[in-house]
């Protein structure tokens, strides 16, 4: 995708539900998702471990034996959640960032409160944007953030999520990053999914 392309899909807030849109969300999550499972050195489709059940051999074995006597029940089988897109495992809320600075020790870190319309409050991201957008340029910005990652800690910082962007390589080998836009009537905390994509 071109850095015009991208300026189109993010600056047309009817566009969100066109196929166009799916693709280019899609590729950027399916990267995201291959990138984050690298990370944490996970197969591809592999869920991590639930960290409730690490070191529990007595639920372990109470899940073994629950497992047998339910032979009988309905269950999803593998190769039905394997069919649902990478994309709809993800949840993205509408959010608008109300606060950013700078990381103190990461210089492409900025980190923000982005109110998703939640009761606990605004949220706490970091995002490493510092060289595509000035302090003036992301504060009271609306934006897509991926709302159901566990927290994780960025130098540091324990950020609650990540916000959506495009980016695209430019001729001159420079990336331009732009935010992928909810719809300027989409409220705080609504969440946003595919036309076509289970949601």
């Amino acid at each position: 995708y071109t850095p015009d392309k991208l300026k189109d899909l993010t600056s047309n807030h009817t566009i969100i539900g066109t196929e166009e849109l799916k693709m280019v969300a899609v590729e950027l999550l399916q990267g995201l998702i291959t990138d984050l499972e690298g990370k944490l050195g996970l197969a591809p489709g592999q869920h991590p471990v639930n960290e409730q059940s690490i070191g529990s051999e007595q639920n372990s074995k109470q899940k073994t034996k629950k497992a047998k006597k339910s032979k009988s029940t309905t269950t999803v089988e593998p190769a039905a959640a394997d069919a649902i897109p990478d994309i709809c495992k993800l949840e993205f809320k509408v959010g608008r960032i109300t606060k950013v600075w700078e990381h103190e020790a990461a210089d492409k870190l900025y980190c923000e409160e982005i109110d998703c319309g939640e009761s606990g409050g605004p949220r706490e991201i970091a995002s490493g944007l510092r060289g595509h957008y000035s302090l003036d340029e992301m504060l009271n910005k609306r934006v897509l953030v991926v709302s159901n990652l566990k927290p994780k800690k960025l130098v540091g910082f324990k950020s609650h999520g990540m916000v959506l962007c495009a980016a695209a390589t430019q001729a001159d080998g420079s990336e331009r990053v732009e935010f992928v836009e909810p719809p300027e009537d989409a409220p705080l905390g609504e969440i946003v999914t595919f036309e076509g994509l289970p949601p």
